[in-house]
């Protein structure tokens, strides 16, 4: 009984003929075996399973065949089964993991120096060349940059941007890049077909789509499906089977997420994730299907062959198709711009359901968002119908309405209200345009007599305040009176100027406006005739002011009603307003005085020395 090997070591390619996906490097190895024409250093760089160290064994073994077939090693001759044995001295291997150290590569530049054994060349394959340290980079660099004639070297790794740059300009680099999807379901159903093993077509994709570009795993993932649900008769493994082991996304449920997204239905695409997580599926796995889906709809909608381009099946297109009808190029292209950068973060996240479910929705709240071509479309589609007129162009500087003009109407007396006696005086009040307006009095005011004073001769140097008494008019009903509001003392009296708000019509009576009650000293004493006046030096302002003859007197002294002969140790005073102005004035600044009269509250009014002084 021979010993069992795995498929991934019993199919693996020993031509160039059979290696998958990557003809660009395969083409030009084979014209280099054909022309002789081969370097003494390649370097190939790749991810894991897609190659590197097989074409480095396919290229030796063609170098060293002694009958190569159009660049293709013959696998018949001593040479090329050693190779294929593992057995050659002259192809050797080396795992740059575990022996990196300078006294390696010293070791290794000593033995450059033997010639070969059975071949034509010493080849020296190193794998993950990227683990060497930078001493052992320095023990090797002149052996790589001048080899001996019979030495080649063939570097593979998967982190080049670990290697030295003066490593990698020394060699041939040759980049692998991922098997595409399709060509691995093709090979993993030849080797099915070859082994005997039934499997449907759905695993088979689903295997394929597991694998992530690499040959080796998706042989590796085909071996496990045939030891654990192969029966030994004629039942196939299924895509379910495939999914339920390796944490799958169905393609069901891929396309039920994908469809929900491009509807705008949140609630279904939150459902079947919730669902495939309870199920325990890979919500990684599932986020990098959905992103590639997303892209292959993108590309269905802007191309019109993209089977070049995509890395699926012609039903997965054809569907992709039908998908890129619902929505618009640029939907996708939100979508995806929203999704594609926060792969890492999902990976790092604690719970991946949650930020998957709110980058998902989020993408679709951006994707499906009104925009403002939307907008502009839908109401050039009304103006085309009719329904809706545009401006021919935008209208210039607003300019603010001009203020509304008030024009006040005197208020019709009302006829329940008794006369009234017209009030003792009366202010004119100035406004700018509308006409003067009187007040209504709800009450009656007291009697008094109306007197007409007589307009005052100017003075000289000030004017006494002006009151025109307006007649009042006879009118049948008792007409409003007016009351003046309280005017506020000043030293000249000056006309009020009042502004009379506008009345609001009532079907009833008119509203009553109340005005304050006026000041009757105050106006009687501006109402006195001006022969009664007399001027009267104020040392407050230094100015001669009018004042009435029966003005009162200022208030005397506590000891003023005595006689002369009971007033013991008081003088004569006498002001010294008219004396001495200079000495008024110098006492009016004096700053003790004006302390004096802020700490009572009073002013000066005059100053008087007694008489003899």
């Amino acid at each position: 009984m021979s010993e069992y090997q795995v498929i991934a070591r019993k199919w693996r390619p020993q031509c160039f003929s059979d290696v998958v996906g990557q003809e660009h490097v395969v083409r030009t190895l084979r014209n280099a075996i054909r022309q002789q024409r081969t370097a003494h250093a390649y370097l190939f760089v790749g991810p894991r399973g897609v190659g590197k160290t097989t074409l480095a064994r396919i290229f030796a073994k063609a170098m060293n065949c002694l009958d190569p077939q159009d660049g293709e090693p013959c696998c018949k001759c001593v040479s090329c089964r050693a190779v294929m044995e593992e057995s050659s001295l002259d192809v050797i291997e080396i795992d740059a993991a575990s022996r990196n150290s300078a006294a390696d590569m010293r070791e290794l530049a000593e033995d450059v120096m033997h010639q070969p054994v059975a071949g034509r060349y010493k080849i020296y394959i190193i794998d993950e060349v990227h683990m060497l340290t930078a001493q052992a980079w320095n023990a090797l660099l002149k052996t790589v940059e001048e080899p001996p004639a019979h030495v080649k070297f063939i570097f593979a790794t998967t982190e080049v941007h670990k290697v030295l740059k003066t490593i990698i300009s020394r060699c041939q680099r040759f980049d692998l890049l991922p098997i595409p999807t399709r060509q691995i379901a093709e090979r993993l159903r030849l080797i099915a077909d070859r082994e005997g093993v039934a499997i449907n077509d759905e695993a088979v994709n689903a295997i394929a789509r597991a694998a992530e570009g690499g040959m080796r795993d998706a042989q590796s993932l085909l071996d496990q499906m045939i030891a654990f649900f192969a029966q030994g008769d004629s039942t196939a493994i299924t895509g379910e089977q495939v999914l339920s082991l390796f944490g799958l996304t169905d393609r069901a449920d891929l396309d039920t997420i994908l469809l929900g997204m491009l509807r705008n239905q949140p609630a279904e695409v939150v459902k079947v994730i919730g669902r495939l997580a309870k199920k325990g599926k890979n919500l990684e796995t599932l986020f990098d299907d959905l992103l590639d889906a997303l892209r292959a709809v993108q590309l269905c909608a802007i191309l019109p062959d993209p089977g070049d381009l995509l890395n699926e099946s012609a039903e997965s297109i054809e569907r992709f198709r039908k998908l890129a009808k619902l929505v618009r190029p640029d939907t996708i292209q939100i979508l995806l711009e929203t999704i594609a950068p926060v792969g890492r973060v999902l990976h790092d996240a604690l719970n991946k359901q949650v930020y998957l479910e709110t980058i998902l929705l989020k993408a679709m709240r951006e994707a499906h968002a009104v925009r403002i071509n939307d907008l502009l479309a839908r109401l050039n589609q009304l103006r085309t119908a009719g329904e809706l007129k545009f401006l021919d162009q935008l209208p210039g500087e607003v300019k603010p309405a001009a203020p509304e003009v008030v024009v006040i109407e005197p208020l019709k007396p009302a006829a329940e209200m008794p006369k009234p006696e017209p009030a003792p005086a009366a202010l004119v009040a100035e406004v700018s345009k509308p006409e003067v307006k009187e007040m209504p009095k709800p009450e009656p005011a007291p009697a008094a007599p109306v007197a007409e004073v007589p307009k005052p001769e100017a003075a000289p140097e000030a004017k006494p305040a002006v009151v025109e008494m307006p007649k009042p008019e006879p009118a049948p009903a008792s007409p409003p009176v007016a009351e003046a509001p309280k005017p506020e003392a000043a030293p000249e009296a000056k006309p009020a100027v009042v502004e009379m708000p506008k009345p609001e019509p009532a079907p009833a009576s008119p509203p009553v406006a109340e005005a304050p009650e006026p000041d009757y000293a105050e106006l009687e004493a501006s109402l006195m005739p001006a022969a009664e006046m007399q001027p009267v030096f104020d040392p407050n302002t230094g100015e001669t002011v009018l004042v009435p003859v029966s003005a009162p007197v200022l208030p005397k002294s506590d000891d003023e009603h005595l006689a002369p002969e009971t007033k013991p140790g008081r003088k004569k005073r006498r002001s010294i307003a008219n004396d001495n102005p200079r000495a008024l004035e110098e006492a009016l600044n004096d700053p003790t005085v004006h302390e004096i009269v802020d700490l009572f509250g009073g002013k000066v009014v005059d100053i008087h020395r007694p008489e003899g002084e």
